[in-house]
């Protein structure tokens, strides 16, 4: 969710400068500006927000089923947007791969891992 409401807020600083840049450019003062377009620039600041949030749809979606498994499972889980994946917290407080964990119903029996759940 950090990547996501940094895409967000990167999405109106953008806006906000690229109004500044507007006005600078026709020689307008920013705040009437501003007050005088309200509405087309709120429609905007939609569509932006909207358009990230469509970007961000699948990770949004597996952040979302991560931690409903870790609700379900009694466990700490985080969705790593870098790797794509649904982690759990071992008892040495390091991340591994859900579903390459031993004992779990997709995972892999096979793989070393002695010290997965709690």
């Amino acid at each position: 969710m950090f990547w996501f409401t940094l895409f967000q807020l990167l999405g109106l600083i953008a806006l906000v400068t690229a109004l500044i840049f507007y006005c600078r450019f026709k020689k307008l003062k920013f705040f009437p500006f501003i007050y005088q377009h309200i509405k087309h620039i709120l429609i905007a600041l939609a569509a932006i927000i909207v358009l990230i949030t469509l970007i961000c749809w699948k990770p949004l979606y597996h952040t979302t089923e991560c931690f409903f498994r870790g609700k379900s499972m009694r466990a700490e889980t985080k969705y790593s947007w870098y790797l794509g994946e649904c982690q759990i917290k071992t008892r040495t407080g390091s991340y591994l791969p859900l579903n390459r964990s031993r004992g779990m119903p997709e995972g892999n029996e096979n793989n070393g891992h002695n010290d997965l759940l709690y």
